[in-house]
């Protein structure tokens, strides 16, 4: 049976700029216990006011597991906007959840996952989150973008609108000895990008807008480690 890696990212803050930390401390004592056994999760990423849950889960779970998500998401919520922008009609949905899906590559669900947020960087931001997909693509891995031109459909939940501002991109790979290169790759490709910021998971928006800020973590068996350290740390012995 297939597996997937499912990414729901939102703004449940009750500011613009940060994640409320008693907010993503509920979450995380209580998302091992509402979703269905067999069903790998975690906060995979924290970016301004932008939290993103990553599921790692069979095909036949993903509206439970997605409608789980969300359940509790609106529960521990400071704002709703994002929360109430989703719709049963496509018609009818707003700025959003963000979603991202991607198959699977490894028994362990290996993935990268990037979190965008934007002070005044809407207009480019979705370039980004695209740019990401085109380099997981080109080298061959599964590729989720939550960037679309039409309302996005997320199983079990709804439609989110596309003018969702704060994209997530997950990207799956086969092998442990994948995720350098990858990385190293997305990484080297976004510095392109201007006003567009790597970050610490859990920092705030401490830029001079416009600008985008981004997150990227390995989602590793249920387990996530903050890329950020490594590459920075990596970057510093080259220079």
């Amino acid at each position: 049976m297939d597996k997937y890696i499912l990414s729901i990212g939102v703004d449940i803050s009750s500011t613009d700029v940060e994640v409320d930390p008693d907010i993503t401390e509920k979450i995380s004592r209580e998302l091992p216990l509402i979703l269905p056994k067999g069903v790998k999760a975690a906060i995979s990423n924290i970016t301004g006011d932008d939290i993103v849950i990553t599921s790692f889960t069979p095909e036949r779970l993903i509206e439970d597991v997605n409608r789980a998500v969300l359940h509790l998401l609106k529960k521990h919520a400071k704002g709703f906007e994002d929360l109430e922008g989703v719709s049963k009609n496509p018609e009818e949905a707003r700025e959003g959840v963000s979603y991202a899906v991607a198959r699977a590559g490894s028994p362990y669900g290996d993935s990268v996952i990037l979190s965008f947020d934007t002070y005044g960087g809407e207009d480019v931001v979705d370039e980004i989150a695209l740019f990401v997909g085109d380099i997981g693509r080109k080298y061959g891995y599964d590729v989720g973008v939550s960037v679309s031109e039409e309302p996005k459909e997320i199983p079990g939940i709804g439609y989110t609108g596309r003018e969702t501002d704060d994209p997530v991109v997950v990207v799956t790979f086969e092998d442990l000895k994948d995720l350098p290169k990858l990385s190293g790759l997305i990484f080297g490709g976004l510095l392109s990008f201007e006003n567009l910021y790597f970050v610490r998971n859990g920092s705030p928006v401490e830029i001079v807008p416009p600008g985008v800020i981004y997150t990227m973590s390995a989602f590793l068996n249920g387990n996530v480690i903050d890329l950020y350290p490594g590459i920075t740390k990596k970057l510093k012995k080259i220079l």
